[in-house]
């Protein structure tokens, strides 16, 4: 289980450098087509491919375990969201009330699913 975590943590950490380093890319072009030419691009490509091959990794080592593509998904995803939200916040982004109180019930499922997976809610 701490080897599932840890490579979904790091999934989400490259999937919060992605669209960091998308988003450089973006404001650094003048025009669309120029994107693709920024330095930016190239090292949000190289982390792309990084977190497609974690990805990768973390499916294979939970597959003898019931950890499936919606696991996946929601694990990956909901960190993601709380640590790029968290990012995002930091570097200046106003968030919404509305957002708070969804970002507040993504930590509580979390610490929940944390809770029962370490068999504590038992």
């Amino acid at each position: 289980m701490p080897c599932i975590l840890t490579l979904a943590a790091s999934v989400a950490i490259a999937n919060i450098a992605l669209n960091l380093l998308a988003s450089k890319a973006a404001a650094e072009a003048e025009a669309w087509p120029d994107v693709f030419a920024t330095q930016s691009f190239g090292l949000a490509f190289i982390t792309g491919t990084a977190s497609l091959l974690l990805m990768t990794t973390l499916y294979h080592m939970g597959r003898h375990s019931a950890f499936g593509m919606a696991n996946g998904i929601l694990l990956m995803g909901s960190l993601s969201i709380v640590g790029g939200t968290l990012l995002g916040v930091f570097r200046g982004n106003v968030v919404h009330w509305s957002e708070w109180v969804l970002l507040a019930l993504i930590v509580s499922f979390i610490v929940v699913r944390y809770w029962l997976a370490t068999g504590l809610g038992r």
